[in-house]
């Protein structure tokens, strides 16, 4: 599972890195990724991700953030799938068009910030 770990550090630093350098142009293609897929397919991709993130979390040296990460990825999925007051298409709304150029870049340097501290706790 150590090989989950760095892919899953690699994806989160290269979209980081993308988020931050090309902002305009991430955003559409996230766009049309959730405006594409039915919310039901899409609730599959944080749910995987984070079953495996929980799984490879015993390669890690910060094994207990990296359980709360699959956690929450678990969690999103969920929330995604049962969508609670349609919140989930109000949250995906106002981050695709209302979240302005500096607000899409912060995401992007977390994302940055937290693939680079993934790989650096890989045992």
């Amino acid at each position: 599972m150590k090989w989950f770990l760095y892919a899953i550090a690699l994806i989160w630093i290269g979209s980081g890195a993308w988020m931050i350098l090309y902002s305009h142009e991430s955003r559409k293609v996230f766009k049309q990724l959730v405006k594409n897929l039915d919310r039901r397919i899409l609730c599959v991709l944080p749910a995987v991700v984070g079953i495996l993130l929980i799984l490879s979390a015993s390669w890690s040296r910060q094994s207990w953030l990296i359980r709360l990460f699959g956690i929450l990825a678990v969690i999103k999925g969920g929330f995604i799938f049962w969508n609670p007051n349609n919140l989930y298409d109000k949250i995906t709304d106002w981050y695709l068009t209302s979240v302005s150029e500096q607000t899409y870049r912060f995401f992007g340097i977390i994302t940055l910030i937290f693939g680079t501290a993934i790989l650096s706790w890989i045992l």
